[in-house]
């Protein structure tokens, strides 16, 4: 497979992960040609974030081959600059948003396994229970699945870039309470409170181990355009860094 350029909506940001199983940083996206979810790692990221941000539900365009040390037949390797197109906006319960999502969901966390065990995709999304639960620290999340052959709840590890940067933040504005406030946004009253689909991933030195990549969060019921402007107000009132919530 040679380089090629490509267009990719920016789905999800991972950090790596420095024990075994190790993994790279990467951005996760759905390629405009195929509809595919494509992963891009190691992906050129500058401290907290990319340089520059990469937005998520932004389109990019980037020159994308092979990624020789990567096994997972939806890895690629970024080269040259990464250009920012266009960009996705949360509006009607994100509905411009579903249909690059819909066709990446899987019955539950055991189908996902299984299908990639037959050689598909290594990347997709599942629908947890209404009471799955975010704790810390380690990140990880814990779950049913709320559809298929779900034979047991399922505690897997957070790469997803932006509960990681919500927990920093968390930690930094809210002191000895932090963990409490963190749980409060993205614990299990934000499962409840959201139409959650779980970005999951399988660990390049460990295929049959998934993490979370990301999360995809529609409200349940859609905001109108006077609620939305009003709660993307309040969220920069806030002092919240919009690259970490983007909805």
């Amino acid at each position: 497979m040679s380089e090629t350029t490509r267009d990719l909506l920016v789905v999800a940001k991972t950090v790596g992960a420095n024990d075994f199983p190790v993994e790279r940083p990467s951005v996760i996206g759905v390629d405009r040609e195929t509809g595919a979810l494509l992963r891009l790692a190691p992906f050129p990221w500058k401290g907290a974030d990319s340089d520059p941000p990469v937005r998520r539900w932004s389109w990019v365009q980037v020159e994308a081959g092979p990624a020789p040390r990567d096994p997972r037949r939806d890895s690629r390797e970024v080269s040259g600059e990464v250009v920012a197109n266009a960009y996705i906006e949360a509006r009607d319960g994100w509905k411009l948003r579903r249909p690059f999502i819909r066709p990446h969901e899987h019955a539950s966390l055991e189908a996902f396994q299984e299908s990639a065990k037959d050689g598909g995709p290594t990347l997709g999304y599942v629908r947890p229970r209404d009471d799955a639960d975010l704790m810390q620290l380690p990140l990880r999340l814990l779950f049913r699945c709320a559809e298929g052959p779900c034979t047991a709840p399922h505690e897997l590890p957070v790469l997803d870039w932006e509960l990681h940067e919500m927990s920093r933040l968390a930690r930094e504005r809210e002191g000895s309470r932090w963990a409490t406030a963190f749980r409060e946004r993205w614990g299990a009253p934000f499962f409840a409170r959201y139409d959650v689909r779980i970005l999951v991933s399988l660990y390049a030195q460990s295929p049959s181990k998934p993490y979370v990549a990301g999360l995809f969060y529609p409200p349940r019921e859609a905001e109108d355009a006077h609620a939305h402007a009003h709660h993307v107000a309040h969220r920069g009132h806030q002092g919240e860094d919009p690259r970490a919530a983007e909805a």
